[in-house]
């Protein structure tokens, strides 16, 4: 009953001058906390998390299919990337470190990456094309571990040490929502951490050089940081976060750069300074959404006004004017731009 009380809690409706926003529920019919999320076109849609869940839809959310591998259910798969409604890679956080892929739609399932070395956690992986792929953990040291695929995830590899990012002793970045990595452009990629300083890596080249720079979001705990990072363009682009244990206590949880990730800006709205954000997209040149478990904000002026819808979520994808939101227990929503 509570749960089918939230799903209907999350159709509501808000207006404002320039849009009307519709948040519909997408009932599921799991309990799985859902983090992983992949939106392909305004039908299909891909989410992935908690006890080894894998769930499809192929029809705008009206029905989901569990697809979730069998021997995985220990794990949490924090991340997800589908290439279509046959072709999935799903990433978990935590020990063992494991990559799984599908090409025939969830019917079966092979193990493309394990890793149980110590100090090892996965936060993310994102895409370049349907080849060419990167995911990075924690640092074990004071090096990231990050890996790269050239064939479709089919294969993993370690970049060398000596040209991975050098970081503080076992920094690292957020799994909450699969997203504080973000492939851009021919060969570009942002990643996004937290703890001691709210850390921006860039690379230009697929990672064989990286370059390190700052957001003003805040930092200075395990649990603050950069949660999220998309950009819309070889230039421009978002990136949110905060403090995840004290929502309260977040003072700068949105910055945005004109440059490619080298710099950054502070946004001066008071009125979206407080709570904490897991994911943004940047849909287009005008508008932004970004959400976590303290509600969703989206702007349609580029970042100039903001305003609010309730709902409690992880994770935004967007693809063809269709915003997808998963987050606690099964809960997935669609928004019509």
């Amino acid at each position: 009953m509570l749960k089918l009380l939230l799903q209907t809690a999350f159709s509501l409706l808000c207006l404002s001058a320039n849009a009307q926003l519709v948040l519909s529920g997408s009932p599921t019919d799991s309990e799985s906390s859902l983090r992983g999320l992949c939106a392909v076109n305004e039908s299909i849609c891909w989410v992935s998390g908690s006890e080894g869940t894998v769930l499809r839809t192929t029809d705008e959310g009206k029905t989901w299919k569990n697809l979730s591998p069998k021997g995985y259910e220990d794990l949490q798969f924090r991340d997800i990337h589908a290439f279509g409604k046959d072709t999935a890679i799903i990433l978990s956080a935590g020990l063992p470190a494991v990559i799984c892929k599908t090409v025939n739609g969830g019917k079966s399932w092979k193990e493309v990456y394990r890793n149980e070395a110590e100090g090892v956690f996965f936060d993310a992986m994102d895409f370049w094309d349907e080849q060419r792929g990167m995911a990075f953990s924690d640092a074990p040291e004071e090096h990231l571990l990050i890996i790269t695929t050239t064939d479709a995830g089919e294969t993993w590899k370690e970049i060398p040490k000596k040209h991975s990012p050098k970081v503080f002793s076992h920094q690292g970045g957020f799994a909450a929502s699969g997203t504080c990595i973000n492939t851009f452009g021919k060969s570009s990629a942002l990643i996004g951490l937290g703890g001691p300083e709210a850390t921006v890596l860039l690379t230009n080249n697929f990672g064989k050089t990286w370059i390190k720079t700052l957001a003003p979001i805040d930092f200075g705990e395990p649990s603050k940081g950069i949660f999220s990072i998309d950009m819309l363009n070889e230039n421009f682009g978002y990136c949110v976060g905060g403090d995840y244990q004290a929502d309260s206590l977040t003072n700068q949880n949105v910055a945005t750069t004109k440059d490619g990730g080298k710099t950054w800006q502070t946004l001066e709205h008071p009125e979206i300074l407080s709570l904490y954000k897991s994911c943004v997209n940047v849909i287009n040149e005008n508008d932004i959404i970004a959400t976590s478990r303290t509600g969703i904000i989206y702007s349609h002026d580029s970042g100039k006004t903001w305003h609010k819808l309730n709902g409690s979520f992880y994770s935004v994808s967007t693809v063809s004017g269709v915003s997808w939101l998963s987050g606690p227990s099964g809960s997935v929503a669609r928004i019509i731009w």
